[in-house]
């Protein structure tokens, strides 16, 4: 890790100097030599990082080095900082001249000192190089250095794939037939065992099985943490088995924890129902649940996972225990493959690399068939292409797991060894991004989009010819899926992953490293059962560079009542945030907590913070002034927050380049203001506007946003689209209340660089009709891949006039009076189509045979003239997902559904009585459409009660 973090700095230092240099004239000499000081440290820190878990000595030398490293970024940004905040002041007459000048000569004594001392601390380090014995490796010889571009030309995302799990056939048949067999006896059914033996995998195989969907009317699936919110549990539950509307959501928001629970039971009660409750840490966790469901009733069942014995967990009078088996050797050797060698063919043998079998099976023994251990050594292997670089793991990890045991080929022992080994063998550029997932929660599904953008804001990211940082990042991010350090979650049409998160063993590594490393520190409220303000600071060590605190509801409003008076002067860690680079405030929506956490920050002190998220924060002032002083600020979100105004000095956050303004409410707001805040973001890379901002008429200087690449919410009723012309690096534009389509005239001509690079476009509200000749021009743009279009539709231009590479296309109240199916189906490469909201006048719909050969997601909602859908024989060959919602005229699931064998989830929602009766297996009666279906896994029935709003 040392390396990563001298590597970072030598390439940050030289940014400095280059971004900075205005205001560090007088010093750059010294810059430049402590970062030659760096480079050349760097060349002996890989075999260090290597040694240190040999030698505590080492391992402190690293430390010292680290936050050597550290230390001189520290000095040189808090210096830029000062000369900046002195020359925005202003001279205004001759004796604040000759003071300016005068302390800013103190200012570059004052810091070419301290960085002497750190100069000085280096050279008294390498000298203890020979001493520790440790060598100078040149760069370039990991074997992990061609990793990147191998893994992103072959992503595995295997924990998504249903072929790589293996062993648990016999497993899954004993558990489907507990839950729908009719036992009163067995209403819970609990899977235990060891971390990483594979219960959730097992679960979710079950909760997805065929016979399971068929035979439950609704599910949920509820990840438990080790800090227990039943309410927030409870409530979620049932948000899921009933998928409310947004006003019943609010309804069920305002109901009290009684209410809630009862309103579950009842509806457990009322409809066959399946739950799923991973990871329960304790007995008393599973007795605060268990009033919210009908235990020993028939119909609804419950699945509980844990790594506890289960006895200790569940009553077992109440439930059925299950624990999953150890691999077998041959099946962990099958799983390793899998990982190891995906372009293996059919004999086993994979031609990129031969003769490692024996090598592999020896290596394998080590994980104790533990399914966890073996998908990440597999991982690990998948990025060694050569018999050489098998044999060097298969030396360190005989190594690793020797240490210390006798016992390391017994079943799981060797499990968090395997994990330790698959962190020390990354790059250095993947351990940092590593090590930042540790800022989140368990079990938090991790947004990918703003991830990589704080990856690149903290600096941990290389700078690559032709591609973004973000495009870097994202490779990155491939890069950890691919050794399965990270999983993959929801993914999008065009393969990219957006959210992503941590198996629970390896949150643990991530968790634990990051502490070892000094990397960040974690504020857990959640933890602390009595809390008094006082003991804040004293829960975070010095020098700490990231932070994440955490609050729960039911503690921090115990905060609340006791820090409102106003003798409480305490601020959150006003000693300790001087160095902070991140902060992340991870809340439930409570208003007055926040309220009293916002004004605990003090946020003058934080003068080198790069990231700050408080998102969905409540005040019931302006944010703090303070926050203008945060010049170094990279990264802002305040996603869903509610704000009275924004400070005026917000504008002077100049090198930000990540603003995350999305569903912010502002009481007032001035247009001055918010063209002072843009017009000054040179470096804006990612801008999210609030979708309803009131302003005037006044003009902002877009055109000075050069660097600009994501633009959200841009109202066209404030603004001239004109005005975007010349930002020649945006590739997502989201454009509200379009008068005319022929407003984007401009900046749809070749000659306009957006045309060339833009992948996303979304128009929201477009008012006048959309002619056929207006789309037309939507052709040139050669690298869009995701449409838009919110708005009437005259009629379709023909196939060959849309973007040759779409790959996503949603229409929305598009009036259209002809099928638009037969011109759609034409689109070669779109994998998603919405359909949405009256976007069509007609009676039928027809999907002939060979159409939208590779769509794979289908949603039609809200189409109220529809009565057909006819899909013929051979249509949509790929089709996985079919969504239907409210089209009340819709007479029946069209026939041709029984020929996509490809179908793996279908979901109704909201549709008539007579449409979903047609659909249903009631006490072992098949409805007259279940034929066309049967096939699929996956089948949700929602039906909607227009008297009480959900049943």
């Amino acid at each position: 890790m040392a390396e990563a973090t001298v590597s970072f700095a030598v390439e940050r230092l030289g940014d400095l100097l280059i971004q900075e240099a205005s205001f560090l004239y007088g010093v750059t000499n010294k810059v430049a030599e402590i970062q030659a000081e760096l480079r050349w440290m760097k060349c002996f820190l890989k075999d260090a990082d290597a040694k240190q878990d040999e030698d505590e000595m080492i391992c402190n030398w690293i430390a010292e080095i680290r936050e050597a490293a550290y230390d001189a970024e520290d000095v040189i940004q808090a210096f830029a900082f000062r000369v900046a905040l002195r020359r925005r002041r202003g001279l205004q007459n001759i004796l604040k001249r000759y003071a300016f000048i005068f302390s800013e000569l103190m200012a570059v004594h004052m810091v070419g000192t301290e960085i002497d001392a750190i100069k000085n601390k280096l050279s008294s380090l390498t000298a203890s190089l020979q001493r520790y014995d440790i060598n100078k490796i040149r760069e370039g010889s990991s074997s992990s250095r061609n990793s990147r571009q191998q893994l992103i030309r072959r992503p595995t995302y295997s924990h998504l794939d249903d072929k790589d799990t293996i062993g648990v056939g016999e497993s899954t048949k004993i558990l489907v037939e507990r839950l729908v067999e009719p036992d009163k006896r067995c209403s819970v059914v609990c899977i235990y065992g060891m971390g990483g033996l594979g219960k959730t995998t097992l679960a979710r195989k079950v909760y997805h099985h065929v016979r399971v969907r068929r035979h439950f009317d609704h599910f949920a699936w509820s990840p438990i943490s080790q800090y227990l919110d039943i309410r927030a549990v409870v409530q979620g539950i049932l948000i899921k088995l009933i998928s409310p509307s947004g006003e019943q959501r609010r309804e069920i928001d305002n109901m009290s924890d009684d209410e809630v629970l009862e309103r579950l039971y009842k509806i457990q009660e009322e409809k066959k129902c399946l739950v799923v409750l991973d990871d329960v840490w304790r007995r008393q966790d599973w007795e605060s649940l268990r009033p919210a469901f009908p235990i020993g009733k028939e119909g609804s069942r419950i699945v509980v996972t844990t790594r506890c014995q289960a006895a200790s967990i569940v009553d077992p009078n109440m439930a059925f225990f299950h624990q999953p088996k150890f691999l077998t050797g041959e099946e962990s050797w099958e799983l390793l493959q899998r990982k190891a060698l995906p372009t293996r063919n059919d004999d086993g043998k994979d031609p990129s690399i031969d003769n490692v079998e024996e090598l592999g099976k020896e290596m394998v023994r080590y994980c104790g068939g533990l399914p966890l251990a073996i998908v990440v050594l597999g991982g690990l292997l998948a990025t060694k292409h050569t018999f050489y670089e098998w044999e060097r793991v298969q030396r360190n990890i005989k190594s690793y797991l020797r240490r210390g045991k006798d016992n390391y080929e017994q079943q799981g022992s060797g499990v968090s060894d395997v994990l330790a080994l698959s962190y020390q063998d990354l790059p250095y550029y993947l351990k940092s991004c590593f090590l930042y997932l540790a800022n989140f929660p368990e079990d938090y599904e991790i947004p990918t989009r703003p991830l990589v953008q704080m990856w690149v804001a903290e600096g941990i990211i290389s700078e690559a010819r032709e591609e973004t940082l973000e495009d870097v990042a994202e490779g990155y991010l491939d890069e950890l899926i691919g050794r399965c350090m990270v999983q993959a979650g929801r993914v999008s049409s065009n393969g990219r992953v957006k959210t992503c998160r941590l198996h629970d063993l390896m949150q643990d590594l991530c968790s634990s490293k990051a502490k070892e490393e000094n990397f960040l520190e974690i504020i857990n409220l959640q933890e602390v059962e009595t809390f008094s303000s006082s003991r804040v600071t004293t829960l975070v060590p010095n020098k700490v560079r990231r932070r994440a605190i955490y609050l729960d509801q039911s503690i921090h409003m115990e905060i609340v009542n006791r820090n409102e008076g106003a003798n409480s002067n305490a601020n959150l860690n006003v000693e300790n945030g001087m160095h902070l680079r991140s902060l992340l405030i991870f809340y439930p929506p409570t208003k007055n907590s926040v309220h009293w956490m916002m004004r605990k920050l003090d946020l003058k002190n934080f003068k080198l913070l790069r990231v700050l998220s408080l998102e969905g924060l409540s005040l019931e002032e302006k944010l703090p002034r303070a926050i203008g002083n945060l010049i170094h600020l990279k990264y802002l979100s305040l996603k869903y927050a509610k704000l009275l105004c924004f400070p005026s000095s917000i504008r002077n956050l100049s090198c930000i380049q990540t603003l995350d303004l999305r569903f912010v409410s502002v009481h007032r707001v001035t247009c001055s203001k918010v063209r002072d805040v843009i017009g000054r973001m040179k470096w804006l890379r990612h801008l999210c506007l609030p979708q309803y901002l009131n302003m005037d008429d006044s003009k902002v200087q877009w055109d000075s946003l050069s660097n600009l690449e994501t633009l959200k919410n841009f109202n066209a009723t404030q603004w001239a689209v004109k005005d975007l012309a010349h930002l020649a690096k945006l590739r997502k534009l989201k454009i509200n209340n379009v008068k005319s389509f022929k407003e984007l005239g401009v900046i749809l001509k070749p000659s306009c660089p957006i045309s060339n690079i833009l992948h996303s476009l979304v128009l929201d509200d477009v008012s006048s009709k959309i002619e056929e000749t207006d789309l037309r021009q939507l052709s040139i743009c050669q690298h869009l891949y995701k449409l838009f279009l919110g708005g009437e539709i005259n009629s379709l231009p023909g196939h060959h006039h849309f973007p040759p590479n779409l790959i996503k296309l949603t229409l929305w109240e598009s009036h259209l009076k002809q099928d638009p199916i037969p011109i759609l189906e034409k689109l070669l490469n779109l994998t998603t189509l919405h359909l949405k909201i009256d976007c069509y006048f007609g009676e039928e719909m027809v999907f002939s045979a060979h159409g939208f050969p590779r769509l794979k997601y289908l949603h039609v909602s809200y189409i109220d003239y529809l009565r057909r859908l006819r899909v013929d024989k051979g249509a949509m060959p790929n089709l996985k997902s079919l969504t239907i919602v409210r089209c009340k005229s819709l007479e029946m699931v069209p026939e041709g559904l029984r020929y996509i064998t490809t179908l793996q989830a279908l979901e109704i929602k909201y549709m008539h009585k007579e449409f979903m009766e047609r659909l249903q297996v009631i006490n072992g009666k098949e409805g007259e459409d279940f034929y066309k279906v049967q096939h699929v896994a996956s089948i949700s029935l929602i039906v909607e009660n227009s008297q009480r709003g959900f049943k």
